[in-house]
C-alpha cells in the first residue's frame, strides 16, 4: 500500500534570518555564467503543460514560467550556483539529473503550480513532490539576489536528497540538512544567521535539543533557526562527513540512525550543546560560526 506523501517543503522568507543578513550573504551572484539558450512553451517533462510558459534551458538545468524572459535567466544563474553550493556538502553526483525551476508570474499562479498554501506569503519557494522547485513572487519582492541563492540553495537540498516524498523522518532532520547547506558557504556569524536563537540563548531561554515537528506550525521562524543551529552543532561535534552520514541513513529510515551515526542519543549531548550555544552566542558581542 503506497504510503501517503507528505505536503511540499518550502522555504519561508521570514527564515532567511532576517532581510538585512541575506542581503549581506556572500556574493556569488555577481559572477554567474549566462544559461545557454532559451524559448517558449509547455516544455516536456515533471509537470503539467503551462500555458504561456518561457523556457530558458541550460544543460539539463530547465527554467520555466510566466515572467520576462531576463528575469528566467537570472534565476537560471543563480540556480547554478545554488546547486555548487548544494555539491559542496552532498557530494559532486547529486544533482545531475534533471532540474526544473518555476517562476510563476503571481500568487496564485504560484499556488496552481504546486506552490504551498502554509504560511501564505511568507514561503519564498517549494519543492513538490514530482520533483519541480516553484519560486513565489517574494522571492523577488522581499529577498535580495544572494538571498535568493539561499533560498534556491535549501530547497535543491531536498531535491538532492529526495525529501519532498520523506515520510517517518522528523521534520528537523529535513529542514535543519536544508538549511545547514544553505548557510554552509557563508561567512556571517551564527548570531546573524539565527536571531531568534541568539535572543532566546540571551534571555536565558536557550533550546536544549532539536525542535519538535509540531514547533514548525506553532513559531516556524524559530523552529527553522533551531533546526538550523542543531545540525550546525551536530556537524561542529562530530565532523560534517558523519552529519552527511547521519541524514542519508535518517532519510533512509535507518533504524536508530542517530545513535548508530553519533555513538549517542540527542539528549546526551544536551550539556555540550547548552555550552555550543553559550560560547557562540551567550552575549551581545559574540558571534562565531
Amino acid at each position: 500500500m503506497r504510503a501517503a506523501l507528505r505536503p511540499p517543503v518550502s522555504r519561508r522568507t521570514a527564515c532567511c534570518a532576517g532581510m538585512a543578513a541575506v542581503a549581506a550573504l556572500l556574493g556569488a551572484c555577481s559572477s554567474l555564467r549566462a544559461p545557454a539558450t532559451s524559448g517558449s512553451g509547455s516544455d516536456a517533462g515533471s509537470g503539467s503543460a503551462w500555458a504561456g510558459a518561457r523556457v530558458v534551458r541550460d544543460g539539463r538545468l530547465v527554467v520555466r514560467g510566466t515572467v520576462g524572459t531576463d528575469r528566467l535567466r537570472t534565476v537560471a544563474a543563480e540556480t547554478r550556483a545554488a546547486i555548487a553550493r548544494v555539491r559542496e556538502v552532498w557530494g559532486t553526483s547529486v544533482l545531475s539529473g534533471r532540474v526544473v525551476i518555476e517562476v510563476p508570474r503571481d500568487r496564485a499562479e504560484f499556488r496552481a503550480r504546486g506552490g504551498s498554501a502554509e504560511g501564505g506569503a511568507q514561503i519564498a519557494a517549494t519543492t513538490t513532490p514530482d520533483d519541480r522547485v516553484v519560486l513565489a513572487p517574494a522571492v523577488f519582492s522581499a529577498v535580495t539576489a544572494q538571498g535568493r541563492v539561499v533560498v534556491l540553495t535549501h530547497e535543491l537540498t531536498h531535491l538532492a536528497l529526495h525529501q519532498a516524498t520523506l515520510t517517518g523522518v522528523a521534520r528537523w532532520i529535513i529542514e535543519g540538512s536544508a538549511e545547514y547547506t544553505a548557510y554552509h558557504a557563508s561567512r556571517l556569524g551564527l548570531a546573524q544567521l539565527a536571531p531568534e536563537v541568539a535572543t532566546a540563548v540571551r534571555a536565558g531561554r536557550a533550546p536544549t535539543g532539536p525542535p519538535a515537528d509540531s514547533d514548525f506550525t506553532a513559531r516556524p521562524a524559530a523552529a527553522y533557526q533551531e533546526a538550523f543551529v542543531w545540525c550546525r552543532f551536530l556537524a561542529h561535534r562530530f565532523g560534517q562527513a558523519r552529519f552527511v552520514a547521519f541524514v542519508r541513513a535518517a532519510d533512509a529510515r535507518a533504524p536508530a540512525a542517530f545513535a548508530t551515526t553519533f555513538g549517542v542519543g540527542p539528549g546526551a549531548l544536551r550539556a555540550a550543546y547548552t555550552q555550543f550555544l553559550r560560547t557562540r552566542l551567550g552575549s551581545a558581542g559574540t558571534d562565531g560560526r
